[in-house]
């Protein structure tokens, strides 16, 4: 389940919650004895129904979580993909197992996909579109390298370097919308940043160190 799915299901339920809410109340200060009567209604199911809205979000969160789990899945798999081609990118002399191993890795990336997101406008009578078309865009840059075909040059190599990363940071720059990722707290922004922390410790630690040192020649002298 979605961010955006998700979220609509928060709203429609909170939204119910609400109008329900204002509709007891107002049946209460009504003094109308038919609505005097939904009132009742209403405070006598109040348990029922907040129960069954407890389990039904439960099983909401249980299909985000479940969802998010297979999400990260499929983006450890992007990531490896992308590093396999890249890597064969970088060969010298590329051979053919080196192609296949990649062309594998990108393939089972994109076939995978199926069972995190179906296809933009899919329908029963249509296929639809690929949600993450760079994927597509990487293999057939690696399909132009098929060593079968000719042999890559350094210049074409180095070209498709290129391509299949940007074709990376835009699906980085989509996929990971998905998942709420905050901030650290404490980020580390300067590359060549030094420890704060001094070697040594503190005088309990100290004198925990020396009473075990200590305990350990107590039981060994000869250590």
């Amino acid at each position: 389940m979605t961010r955006k799915r998700q979220s609509g299901v928060l709203a429609i339920v909170v939204a119910g919650l609400l109008t329900l809410i204002g509709v007891a109340l107002a049946a209460k200060l009504s003094g109308v004895p038919k609505l005097l009567e939904l009132y009742e209604f209403i405070r006598d199911t109040s348990l029922l129904l907040v129960t069954v809205i407890a389990a039904y979000l439960a099983h909401i969160y249980q299909r985000r979580n479940t969802f998010l789990d297979n999400l990260r899945g499929q983006w450890r798999e992007i990531v490896q993909a992308k590093a396999a081609l890249i890597y064969y990118c970088h060969l010298p002399l590329p051979k053919l197992e080196d192609y296949l191993a990649a062309a594998r890795q990108i393939s089972e990336t994109i076939d995978n996909m199926r069972i995190v997101y179906s296809n933009v406008g899919e329908t029963d009578d249509l296929i639809g579109f690929y949600p993450y078309a760079p994927l597509q865009h990487m293999s057939r840059v690696l399909e132009a390298l098929d060593p079968r075909k000719t042999q890559p040059t350094p210049a074409q190599l180095e070209a498709a370097r290129s391509e299949i990363w940007e074709a990376f940071n835009v699906i980085r720059e989509h996929f990971l919308d998905e998942f709420d990722i905050d901030s650290p707290s404490w980020p580390v922004l300067a590359d060549r940043m030094r420890r704060k922390k001094q070697p040594g410790a503190s005088a309990h630690g100290q004198t925990m160190m020396a009473r075990q040192i200590e305990e350990m020649k107590a039981r060994d002298p000869q250590r």
